[in-house]
C-alpha cells in the first residue's frame, strides 16, 4: 500500500512517536480541558513537593527505556521472544513477592504457571522445528 502513497516509509520509532505525541495531547484535553479537571491540582502537588515530580519524571524515563526495549526486542527477534521476556518477568516478579511478603502460592497459582510456561515452550518448540525445516529445505535445494 505504501508505495501507492507519497507518505514516507515508517519505522517503530515513528510510530511510538506519534502514539505518544497523541496520548499526550489526549491526556493535556483530559488534565485541562474543563473546569473540574485535576491537571492545576496535580500541578501545585508537584511544586509543593518537588520529590515527586522527579518520581514522575523517572517513571517516564523508565517508561521511554521500556518502550524501546519492547520495540527493538519484537523488530530484533519476534514477538514470540518479547512474550517470553515478559511472561518470564512477570513470573519472576510474582515469585520474589511472594517470596518476599510472606504469602505462598497456592496449587492453583503454580498449576497456572506451570500451564503459562508449558504453552510458551511448546511455542519455542514449533518456532525451532519450523525454522529447522526451512534449513533442511534449503540444503537440498542447493
Amino acid at each position: 500500500m505504501q508505495k501507492y502513497y507519497r507518505y514516507p516509509k515508517t519505522n517503530a520509532w515513528n510510530m511510538m512517536l506519534g502514539m505518544n505525541l497523541w496520548g499526550t495531547v489526549y491526556n493535556l484535553i483530559f488534565m485541562f480541558g474543563y473546569p473540574q479537571a485535576s491537571g492545576y491540582q496535580a500541578i501545585q502537588f508537584c511544586k509543593t513537593n518537588p520529590e515527586a515530580a522527579w518520581d514522575i519524571l523517572y517513571y517516564c524515563l523508565c517508561g521511554a527505556i521500556g518502550q524501546n526495549f519492547i520495540f527493538f526486542t519484537i523488530s530484533r527477534f519476534g514477538s514470540l521472544t518479547n512474550t517470553t521476556i515478559t511472561t518470564t518477568r512477570k513470573f519472576v516478579s510474582i515469585v520474589v513477592s511472594s517470596l518476599l511478603s510472606g504469602n505462598p502460592l497456592s496449587r492453583k497459582q503454580w498449576g497456572s504457571v506451570a500451564m503459562v510456561f508449558t504453552g510458551l515452550s511448546y511455542q519455542i518448540y514449533l518456532k525451532r522445528m519450523k525454522k529447522a525445516k526451512i534449513i533442511k529445505k534449503k540444503k537440498k535445494f542447493f
